[in-house]
């Protein structure tokens, strides 16, 4: 699948080869995760109450180091799958041509679009998929998979996946007001 990232979660950890001799150890032979996460005093802590995250092998056309310069581009993926107690999704490679993603990789904050009611079957269109959620008190973040015109439900209104050129990486959620999504597309 095809998925353009939009935005990155709080949390990021790397894992290195074991082979202490290896000198791809810190770069080819390394991985790197991203997943959601609240902050704890000076940590960054997951919290999570939906386990999951994604995945860059040392391999691949990210770089860990300017983290931000693979916001806005596609990359090929695996399908969303349950392993290891959690959601995971591989970034394997990006894409350099112009094909439409298949989804787009959002992030979602209690900070940024007000608090969510995760225990609702209706926080959520049905398409969209979680791959991670991380809450804390009032504090919550939440990783999604969506397309455009799904939608997230917050106590500030409905937000709605939106393709347009005047977004920022052709892309964004908007706040819908006045409108009723979720009407007959529950989760």
């Amino acid at each position: 699948m095809r998925v353009k990232i939009l935005h990155f979660g709080s949390n990021w950890w790397s894992r290195f080869g074991a082979n202490a001799s290896d000198p791809y150890r810190f770069s080819r032979h390394a991985a790197y995760f991203n997943s959601t996460g609240v902050r704890c005093g000076r940590k960054m802590r997951r919290h999570w109450t939906l386990p999951g995250l994604i995945r860059f092998n040392g391999v691949g056309d990210f770089n860990p180091h300017f983290q931000s310069r693979a916001i806005g581009n596609t990359f090929c993926c695996t399908d969303l799958t349950f392993a290891f107690g959690g959601n995971r999704v591989l970034f394997k490679q990006k894409i350099r041509n112009a094909q439409p993603p298949d989804y787009y990789q959002v992030v979602v904050s209690s900070e940024q679009f007000g608090a969510f009611d995760f225990r609702s079957p209706a926080w959520k269109s049905a398409s969209a998929q979680a791959v991670a959620i991380s809450a804390l008190g009032d504090r919550q973040e939440a990783m999604l998979l969506m397309k455009p015109g799904d939608w997230v439900e917050s106590n500030l209104g409905f937000w709605q996946l939106t393709v347009r050129q005047d977004l920022l990486h052709g892309a964004g959620l908007v706040l819908m007001e006045g409108q009723d999504l979720g009407a007959g597309d529950l989760v």
